[in-house]
Order: C-alpha cells, then sequence, then structure tokens
C-alpha cells in the first residue's frame, strides 16, 4: 500500500516540516518594509533498519522423489517462504518496536503502533465500536492537520469491520477497487473529514481489553529498503540444497499526527 524508499544507513533519517496555519488575520501597510521573523527549520526522524530472514532447507532425496501436484520441492518451497518472509515483514510494519540491536541483538524498526503518539487513545476496556468513536478520531485528527491530510484508510480487526459495515445512515457504500489486480470491493466510510477505506488486517491486534482501530493517511507512510527482499543460496552442507530470503528495510512516518490508533474494543465489535 506505502510507496517506496531507499535506506543508506542502518539508522535511517528524514525530514518532516509542518506549516502552522495563521490564527488572526494579516495586513500589511502600504509602502512599508518587509519585516523578518526567523524560519522553521525542518525537524529530522529517525528509524533503524531491520533484517528479516525466511530460511529454505529442501533435502536431496525430496528434490529426486516424485511428489504429486507440487513439481520441483525446491521452486515451491522458494515460492512458498517468500510468501512467509512478506507476512513477517507486514507484521513487522504494524508491530514492531525499535531496538538499537547493540551487543549481538538483533536491530528493529518502530513500527506503526509505535509512531502513532499524538492521536492515541486507550478507551474503556471492552468499549463497542460505533460510529460515534469512528467520527470522534476523524475530528481529532482533523483538528491537529491540513483537512486535504485526514488519515483515508482504517485498519481494524475483522469484527470491528463487519461493525463499520452496519453502521446506519448513507455513508457506507462499496466500491470497485480497480487499482488492484483483481478488482473487488472495498468498504468506504464516508465522514465529514472525507473518504476512508476499511480494511480488516490479520496483524491488528485483537485481544481482550487491548482490540485495535488504526487510521493511516497512506501517502504520509513510506517503506525504505536497504535491500529488497531477495534469495541468496548458501553453501551446502549435509545432504540437503539451503538458502534464504532476506530483506532490510524500515518504516518512515512523515506525519504521524494524520492518523490515529484507539485500543480497548470489544473484540466483537
Amino acid at each position: 500500500l506505502f510507496a517506496t524508499g531507499e535506506a543508506k544507513g542502518t539508522l535511517h533519517e528524514w525530514l518532516k516540516h509542518n506549516i502552522s496555519r495563521p490564527t488572526s488575520v494579516s495586513a500589511d501597510v502600504e509602502g512599508a518594509d518587509t519585516t523578518f521573523t526567523d524560519l522553521t527549520q525542518p525537524s529530522r526522524v529517525n528509524n533503524i533498519t531491520q533484517i528479516i530472514k525466511q530460511p529454505v532447507r529442501v533435502s536431496r532425496t525430496e528434490r529426486r522423489v516424485n511428489v504429486a501436484a507440487m513439481g520441483d520441492p525446491w521452486a515451491f518451497q522458494k515460492a512458498d517462504n517468500l510468501r512467509q518472509l512478506k507476512m513477517k515483514m507486514e507484521y513487522a510494519v504494524l508491530n514492531a518496536a525499535k531496538a538499537s540491536g547493540a551487543s549481538g541483538s538483533a536491530r528493529q524498526m518502530d513500527g506503526i503502533d509505535a509512531f502513532i503518539t499524538s492521536n492515541n487513545t486507550a478507551r474503556n476496556s471492552g468499549t463497542s465500536y460505533s460510529e460515534a468513536e469512528l467520527n470522534a478520531s476523524v475530528s481529532d485528527v482533523w483538528t491537529v492537520v491540513d483537512p486535504d491530510k485526514v488519515f483515508d484508510m482504517v485498519l481494524c480487526t475483522f469484527k470491528i469491520k463487519q461493525a463499520i459495515a452496519g453502521f446506519s445512515g448513507i455513508s457506507t457504500r462499496y466500491i470497485d477497487a480497480t487499482e488492484r489486480r483483481l478488482v473487488k470491493d472495498v468498504l468506504v466510510y464516508d465522514s465529514s473529514g472525507g473518504s476512508h477505506k476499511i480494511f480488516a488486517h490479520k496483524d491488528v491486534r485483537d485481544s481482550a481489553g487491548s482490540t485495535t482501530v488504526y487510521g493511516l493517511r497512506e501517502d504520509l507512510w513510506k517503506v525504505a529498503y536497504r535491500d529488497k527482499p531477495m534469495f541468496e543460496e548458501l553453501a551446502k552442507t549435509g545432504d540437503a540444497d539451503k538458502g534464504h530470503w532476506v530483506t532490510e528495510f524500515t518504516i518512515e512516518s512523515l506525519e504521524e499526527r494524520a492518523s490515529f490508533k484507539r485500543t480497548g474494543y470489544n473484540q466483537n465489535g
């Protein structure tokens, strides 16, 4: 869903710049000299690149046996484990928390959950997800960003999506998602702050007392790669062929205030 870029170091940095809206009427005297104020410099934001591997190993015997409907087990396992790698990446993008990787431990990025701090609300455990809850999130975000930067997608559990689909009025509708190769229906909620696509995602936290809903502005998140997913064959040891899929990447949050996180909802919506 997100745009991609390049990470040139294990500590990846980018710039964030906010423009404040005026809070009073501006007017200047005809013919007067221009007065200057100190300019606001962009601030630096950083994240750490994270390495994720997915191993592949197939024995000599397995490669030579005629396995029904599989073809070459090596090719099958490579394709299957690439899907596993991508699922690991998705989980990290959403749920990872930063770790420096000192003393031989693995480096770990901050994921979406860790980045969202401005519009982070803990609801009472077991709160039902209602139309008022979604509109309150829209209001929270609209207050702190430009109107055209309010979140345009909602990530939630399957049960929460079912609850949103049942909202009354004309705000809930279905459209064709033509940006995908396979055309499918996408649930869209129209609020006073814009349109919001609703996606159920298996990696969204779904446990008693901490079921979470996220609102994200798609063009304000980016995945930065040191290395895009690639396959490397490893030296042969023992009686098997070995290799791994490997990638190193991180996520950029260009403006976390355009997103929201709310936790504590009832698991059934």
